[in-house]
């Protein structure tokens, strides 16, 4: 990755709160599910949602997803945002478990009407393996993509 977007990127992945994650059903057909995420150092992507949801059924069978972040704009030279190809898995490890949850109740201010929901949620992960950085301020159809080593 460029060291010099490093940085803005992960600047622009704490500030932002909803990923749209796609996902195959059973029939071959697309699927997109607004999450709240927090990200790590490496640009994982981290949520927490139920196993029955359809999402977390498709990951779980296709793992391989899309996502795709950005703020809402109403300008076009105000377009910034990712685009993020990779696998998603649900994380078994409690100590990882507790290390994500703690960020994500700091990032967000849920009611204590959450806490049960969250408590019986599965983690899950999204391990980018290619990512689009789009920020139309630099030019129209800016973009700067790379791959992560897995």
């Amino acid at each position: 990755m460029n060291d010099d977007l490093h940085p803005t990127l992960q600047q622009f992945l704490e500030e932002q709160s909803t990923l749209a994650l796609a996902t195959i059903n059973d029939q071959g057909e697309p699927e997109v599910a607004p999450l709240f995420y927090v990200s790590d150092e490496r640009h994982n992507l981290y949520w927490f949602s139920n196993t029955t949801v359809r999402h977390s059924r498709n990951l779980t069978a296709r793992p391989q997803v899309a996502a795709t972040i950005y703020p809402i704009v109403w300008q076009w030279s105000d377009i910034v945002g990712v685009q993020i190809e990779g696998r998603a898995e649900a994380i078994t490890d409690e100590r990882i478990r507790e290390q994500i949850m703690t960020i994500y109740l700091r990032k967000f201010l849920l009611p204590a009407s959450f806490d049960a929901a969250i408590s019986a949620s599965t983690l899950y992960v999204l391990r980018p393996h290619w990512i689009r950085w789009i920020d139309n301020s630099v030019e129209f159809g800016f973009k700067s993509e790379f791959t992560l080593e897995g």
